[in-house]
């Protein structure tokens, strides 16, 4: 989020309220460091909260349970919708959420199909069960609340490290999904066409995630959403599956059902060959008998696709990363083992390699290890087809702009434009 005035957010909530809708405030975090019980700090929140009671928020999404009793105390106007973060993931977990305060509830996404229990669990209390829609994390994930807290405490501006952090959780994660299409199957995302099963349980209300992302990609998603139908690749409406290699399909051109190699996304998951997928969850037990299945592997074949060339060689790249982390190489550590050279290793024009880490430094900080990755090995790969070993400006070019997600491609161009790299 670029830097906004108190004024100029107050005036934005004015004006979303002239378009007859409402304003969420974000403050999810899973933990304060315990910062909230210090008297200072804890006056400082009290603050913050009226402003934005002050400003005409309507709503205050929440994590922690403290905070939302501070403000059903204090703050009755505020309606609070107990955040995702919160893993509310039973009838139990959430009566105790709705007593604490909650007017709506955004459950775990690990039980997005789990329909017995979001209906049980939407009949038990009189707040809304609002399902995130559009969230690609791993099911079960075991990085999940580990990353949160890291997400977290990244966001504090008194922390001792100003907000940067290395994102482990998001690499392992993309290793995952790029080596193992049933894993991106499992993810609990929910399609457009499949809204209908959960409001014959009582759910009218879902959550669409991607604030990070550009306008053009929100639209996308809530048009795609909204008309309950979409005839393309998931990965355009759904997060978590964008930081890959060459990212440069056109969601507005017409999907081809049968996968070649003029769709350039390296990772497909084919909507239109998922009808009828939904319908085997409203009676698994997936929670206890995901080892005993194979429906979401057979599923993944005839839906998912990676590009087989640029795949492999991403998630080597980022095994590569996470090596250095593991070993603590990464942090300079004497006793670390030493890394074994690989054959066919590449050079970097030291000019072009001052600059990539300057580039680097563009993208929001949790991404930028796995920033990094992608791009000097997409850069790299450029070299390889000149047929040179040595890394140049123009491979450097060319992998930024073919392999940045699309919410951070300004920032990148503006960057490259800034270097003399780009004229347009």
């Amino acid at each position: 989020m670029k830097e906004v005035t108190e004024e100029e957010i107050a005036e934005y909530i004015s004006q979303v309220h002239k378009k007859d809708m409402k304003f969420s405030y974000l403050l999810n975090a899973p933990c304060m460091s315990n910062m909230e019980y210090e008297p200072n700090f804890h006056r400082k929140l009290i603050e913050h909260l009226q402003w934005i009671s002050d400003v005409g928020s309507d709503y205050v999404i929440v994590t922690i349970p403290f905070l939302i009793q501070i403000i059903k105390e204090q703050f009755p106007n505020l309606k609070i919708r107990v955040s995702t973060i919160s893993h509310v993931n039973s009838v139990n977990r959430a009566k105790f959420y709705e007593s604490l305060g909650a007017d709506e509830i955004t459950p775990s996404i690990m039980i997005n199909r789990d329909f017995k229990t979001l209906e049980k669990m939407q009949k038990a209390v009189k707040c809304k069960i609002v399902p995130l829609l559009t969230d690609g994390c791993l099911y079960q994930c075991p990085f999940r609340y580990y990353h949160y807290n890291l997400l977290g405490h990244s966001s504090q501006g008194d922390h001792q490290l100003g907000g940067n952090y290395i994102d482990s959780c998001i690499l392992n994660c993309s290793a995952i999904k790029f080596s193992n299409k049933t894993e991106v199957i499992k993810a609990r995302w929910i399609r457009p066409e499949d809204l209908s099963h959960y409001e014959e349980i009582g759910i009218d209300t879902f959550k669409i995630a991607g604030r990070r992302m550009s306008t053009e990609w929100i639209t996308r998603a809530v048009k795609a959403f909204s008309s309950r139908k979409y005839e393309g690749n998931l990965v355009d409406i759904i997060q978590g599956f964008t930081m890959s290699i060459g990212i440069e399909n056109d969601p507005q051109a017409k999907f081809q059902q049968t996968v070649d190699k003029e769709y350039k996304s390296k990772l497909i998951i084919d909507n239109t060959k998922l009808d009828g997928f939904i319908e085997f969850f409203k009676k698994q037990d997936c929670i206890s008998m995901c080892d005993e299945c194979n429906y979401c592997e057979n599923w993944a074949e005839k839906a998912v696709f990676f590009d087989k060339e640029q795949a492999p060689k991403y998630v080597e790249s980022i095994q590569d990363y996470l090596d250095d982390l593991i070993t603590s190489r990464e942090f300079g550590v004497e006793a670390a083992k030493t890394k074994e050279k690989k054959e066919g290793g590449f050079n970097w024009n030291s000019e072009t390699a001052e600059i990539f880490g300057k580039l680097i430094l563009l993208s929001p900080p949790q991404f930028q290890p796995l920033a990094k990755v992608v791009i000097s090995s997409l850069a790299e790969e450029k070299a390889k087809k000149r047929e040179s070993s040595i890394v140049e400006n123009n491979d450097m070019v060319e992998a930024f702009i073919e392999g940045t997600p699309e919410p951070f491609q300004p920032d990148m161009r503006e960057g490259l434009k800034k270097y003399g790299l780009l004229n347009n």
